[in-house]
C-alpha cells in the first residue's frame, strides 16, 4: 500500500495546560478532503515500569483515578521530564511512586497510546530485582500503595476488571512474555 500522511494546513492551540496541550489541526487528506478541526492531545512522553522481584512477584500500585472515579490497580509510571531520558524516568517514577530501586532495566518497546489522538509515546521497561528501598516520595495529590504480587493473582486482577487500565495491561503482557511468565498458571 502506498498511502500518503494528510497535509496540516493551519494549528491552533485552544488548551495549554501543565499535564495536556490541545492542539487543533485543519487537514487535507491524500484525495484532498478538507478536516478541520482535528483535534491532537499533546501529552509529554509516558514510561511504564514493569517491576519484579527476586521470586518473579509483579509489583503493583493502587491509586485514585479521577476520570473513572474510583482506586485503580496499575504498575508504576509517569511522564518524561523534558530532557530526561525515559529510563532515567523509569528509575525515578519507580522511585518516587513505590520506593522501590531495580537491580536492571531492559526497554520492552515503545508504544503508541492512541495514535488517532494522541502525539506521544510509551517506553514500557522491565526491572528485576526489585526490592523495596526507601519510603515513596510522592506529589501531594498523591495517595498510592504497592505490593508484590504472584503473576497469577495479577492476572486474575485483569480478568476482574480490578486492573483495568488497558496500556498497562500491554506493557504487562510483553514484560511476562519476555520473561516467559505467561501461561504458567501459577505465582
Amino acid at each position: 500500500m502506498n498511502m500518503k500522511p494528510w497535509k496540516t494546513k493551519k494549528s491552533e492551540y485552544p488548551l495549554r495546560d501543565r499535564w495536556l496541550t490541545v492542539r487543533a489541526d485543519s487537514c487535507e487528506t491524500a484525495d484532498g478532503v478538507s478536516i478541520a478541526p482535528y483535534y491532537v492531545l499533546e501529552y509529554p512522553d509516558w514510561v511504564h515500569v514493569v517491576a519484579l522481584d527476586s521470586e518473579n512477584r509483579v509489583l503493583i500500585t493502587r491509586q485514585y483515578r479521577h476520570a473513572v472515579g474510583k482506586v485503580c490497580v496499575e504498575i508504576p509510571c509517569g511522564g518524561i521530564e523534558a530532557g530526561e531520558e525515559p529510563v532515567a524516568a523509569a528509575q525515578r517514577e519507580l522511585r518516587e511512586e513505590t520506593g522501590c530501586a531495580a537491580e536492571t532495566f531492559l526497554r520492552l518497546s515503545r508504544l503508541h497510546p492512541n495514535p488517532a489522538t494522541h502525539s506521544n509515546t510509551i517506553h514500557s521497561f522491565l526491572a528485576t530485582g526489585t526490592t523495596i528501598a526507601h519510603s515513596p516520595d510522592l506529589d501531594i495529590s498523591e495517595d498510592i500503595t504497592c505490593e508484590f504480587l504472584p503473576v497469577l493473582s495479577v492476572l486474575e486482577l485483569i480478568d476482574s476488571g480490578e486492573f483495568s487500565q488497558a496500556l498497562h495491561v500491554a506493557s504487562l503482557m510483553l514484560a511476562l512474555r519476555k520473561q516467559g511468565l505467561l501461561g504458567q498458571g501459577t505465582g
